[in-house]
């Protein structure tokens, strides 16, 4: 008897776990409730299932930032087992698997960080119940020392089914935005109001990627006219927003829009009056460090602006 009630305890708490396993990766999270768009459906055998990706950046000689993508996977999709140069990868949306040889599979969410060094052999991919999105930052021009091995690469249906989850360790975030942020705002003479500000990613970085800080504007907060020595990189990740460059049009912002300023070139950027608007700053050319700040935009000015 004793044994039975064993057998079923031990049956029980299987259930449970299992319960709680699907509960852990299960947000409901659906393909147009994606931030970012979702780009082109990626036709290759290394992966499986419904996945997409979407070019953001692709390194130059102004910026010289490294290749970034959007890559989004359907649910259960996932890529086979693979390495690449350094990667910085930014969850976005949804609930996502992570796995690095010899260790077991991550479950990622919303506003997680991620640094993947050059060469580490693992995968990634989608939950079985949630689409999955991240940014990922990355040197495509890293090559192997060594020669590439014979090795299976694949991830198969049985091996997917069968893992064993654990949680990464998780960013904080506060007042639902994507990354982690001060749960106060504050108040710098350069902007017209609120702002929180982070750093997201700090540098150096296995991506070789200046560092990325978030800057989450509140409604109608914009900053002055600026330039920055070695130029900016923006990628929006939520809100509406506002970026101009002297003597061009407004460029109305939303989430997945990049905007790109070049060295020494005036700019400014902001949020739409009925919109909190995010992004991830990037200053490029770490090497011609320097901010020059002028006037602020007049709210005659911004008054006339495009209302989104």
């Amino acid at each position: 008897m004793r044994k039975f009630f064993i057998i079923v305890a031990a049956v029980l708490l299987g259930l449970t776990a299992c319960s709680e396993q699907r509960q852990a990766t299960k947000e409901g999270v659906t393909k147009e409730q994606i931030s970012f768009p979702v780009g082109e459906r990626i036709e290759n055998p290394a992966f499986t299932g419904e996945a997409y990706l979407k070019p953001l950046i692709v390194p130059d000689t102004v910026f010289n930032f490294p290749q970034t993508n959007v890559v989004a996977f359907g649910p259960g999709a996932h890529s086979s087992w693979h390495r690449h140069g350094g990667m910085v990868v930014l969850v976005t949306d949804g609930v996502g698997l992570y796995q690095e040889e010899g260790k077991p599979a991550q479950i990622l969410r919303r506003g997680d960080v991620l640094q993947i060094p050059a060469g580490v052999r693992h995968w990634h991919g989608a939950t079985k119940d949630n689409w999955f999105s991240q940014v990922v930052i990355y040197d495509k021009d890293w090559q192997p020392t060594e020669a590439s091995n014979d090795r299976d690469n694949s991830v198969t249906d049985e091996y997917y089914n069968g893992l064993e989850l654990v949680e990464h360790a998780h960013q904080t975030t506060v007042d639902s935005l994507m990354f982690a942020a001060p749960d106060t705002t504050m108040t710098l003479p350069t902007f017209n109001g609120p702002i929180r500000l982070a750093n997201t990613v700090d540098a150096p970085n296995v991506a070789g990627a200046p560092g990325l800080h978030y800057v989450v504007f509140e409604p109608g907060v914009i900053n002055a006219w600026h330039s920055h020595a070695g130029g900016q990189v923006l990628i929006v990740t939520e809100g509406i927003g506002y970026h101009q460059i002297e003597g061009q049009p407004v460029e109305v912002l939303h989430p997945g829009d990049v905007a790109m300023c070049s060295p020494s070139v005036r700019h400014w950027h902001g949020a739409a009056p009925n919109s909190r608007f995010a992004h991830l700053a990037a200053n490029t050319n770490p090497d011609k460090p320097g901010v020059e700040w002028f006037e602020m935009l007049s709210k005659e000015e911004y008054d006339k602006l495009p209302k989104e």
